[in-house]
């Protein structure tokens, strides 16, 4: 047989799997996360973190589904049949507050990522549209005036901006523009925390129209926070991102801090003249000991390798 046409080895399926699990296993050590049992938003934020085509990471789910069913533990991947908004009735509003309210809006790629996906979930918890509407949302299908409306569905507001809706969509059209033209400078100086305000309602301040730009408004992310356009989010996307900021929300997450930074104060703030003199003049005598103590050192250091040299036997 030609060695150049022969079947190169392949692993079976048992050891795919198993090395697909090894690999989850090493990035939960590494990042400090539990592996077995882990949470589904641990196992997202791994097949985020590590893309690969649509079959690696079914391979990669089926393997970490099966070493939890395997010590016992319940399936921690829900089916797509209950992975959005489970149960028949439409989601309690409060319940989709609670998420809106957890998830970032600010920084850089984490309030990009952030702000879409709230977006989505607007869509899909609040006003209800199926997976396939919500890919297809246009500029053309959204009308921002006193009141916001989405396909004729009033994007309803409330007295919390963080889970107000109505913010949502507005935070969300403030950056889709310049994301999807690629001018990524923009889209970080408009989620720079210093200048974020989470005390005012965004979606009464008014709306630059950059936002009509973008023809497509639900867009795929990248991990580096670059937009695929052209490409439509995928169902699976969708009912993996939504359930994943509804586990995020039910965590202790720490608020999210926004506004101009405050300097930490020091015992210099409240100097005089006079007393600013004093401080230089005591470091500057401080550092001129350093130096004369380092010189010292240096001194010493030279006048024993001096002696060693002289201490030697001649070479013969």
């Amino acid at each position: 047989m030609n060695p150049q046409t022969s079947p190169q080895p392949r692993l079976d399926s048992a050891a795919l799997l198993e090395a697909h699990w090894g690999r989850f296993v090493a990035w939960c050590d590494a990042a400090g996360r539990e592996s077995l049992p882990a949470t589904a938003a641990t196992i997202e934020q791994f097949l985020t973190l590590f893309p690969g085509a649509v079959s690696t990471q079914r391979l990669r789910r089926r393997a970490i589904r099966a070493h939890h069913l395997a010590a016992g533990f319940p399936d921690p991947i829900p089916t797509a049949e209950d992975r959005v908004w489970p149960g028949p009735e439409a989601p309690d509003q409060a319940a989709v507050g609670q998420v809106l309210a957890a998830i970032p809006k600010y920084r850089y790629p984490v309030g990009l990522r952030g702000r879409r996906d709230a977006f989505l979930t607007v869509l899909l918890g609040t006003l209800h549209l199926t997976r396939e509407q919500a890919r297809t949302i246009t500029p053309d299908d959204i009308a921002v005036t006193s009141i916001i409306r989405i396909r004729g569905h009033v994007v309803p507001s409330s007295d919390d901006p963080a889970s107000c809706a109505a913010c949502v969509v507005t935070r969300w059209l403030r950056i889709v523009g310049p994301v999807w033209t690629g001018f990524r400078g923009d889209v970080i100086r408009l989620l720079d925390p210093t200048k974020g305000n989470l005390d005012r309602h965004d979606c009464e301040q008014p709306v630059p129209g950059v936002w009509r730009r973008a023809e497509q408004l639900l867009l795929p992310l990248d991990v580096h926070g670059w937009a695929r356009t052209g490409v439509t989010l995928s169902g699976r996307s969708m009912t993996s991102i939504v359930p994943r900021r509804r586990a995020a929300a039910q965590e202790e997450l720490l608020p999210e801090l926004v506004g101009p930074v405050a300097r930490v104060p020091s015992r210099f703030d409240a100097m005089t003249l006079q007393e600013t003199y004093v401080e230089l003049g005591e470091t500057d005598a401080a550092a001129d000991a350093a130096l004369a103590r380092l010189q010292a050192l240096y001194d010493d250091a030279t006048g024993l390798g001096r002696a060693l040299d002289a201490a030697a036997p001649p070479k013969p």
